[in-house]
């Protein structure tokens, strides 16, 4: 797969055929996989791994950014039920607790449903 086909289900099988073929090298290196996906959102983990640690082992807040919008990424490809082009046009984080040893599952929905904008969140 070298671009986006709208015609392909959306599913985790899919999503996560796009996540390894689509997504900048860098970003697959993560090694993120959506575990579920459908109209009400998506689902995604990101594998804990040293090498995303900062000092004080705590997960960098890079890893978690990423996590948080490609995750974005899959709930409006669920929420137009077809894969296409979409880019973040705005992004808030609020940090509550630090992330250690463990794996990272981020759980997107959508917010709002504009006419030429979709609106989301996504928790850690």
């Amino acid at each position: 797969m070298s671009e986006l086909d709208p015609t392909l289900a959306v599913n985790v099988d899919t999503a996560n055929q796009i996540s390894r073929s689509i997504f900048a090298p860098w970003l697959q290196q993560l090694g993120m996989v959506v575990e579920s996906i459908d109209s009400s959102g998506a689902v995604m983990r990101l594998p804990y791994s040293e090498q995303l640690c900062r000092a004080g082992g705590m997960v960098c807040g890079q890893a978690m950014l990423a996590l948080i919008d490609t995750c974005m990424v899959y709930v409006a490809f669920a929420a137009q039920n077809q894969y296409g082009n979409c880019t973040t046009v705005s992004q808030t984080t609020n940090f509550v607790r630090a992330a250690m040893g463990q794996d990272i599952i981020a759980r997107g929905t959508i917010v709002k449903r504009g006419r030429q904008l979709l609106f989301g969140e996504v928790v850690l």
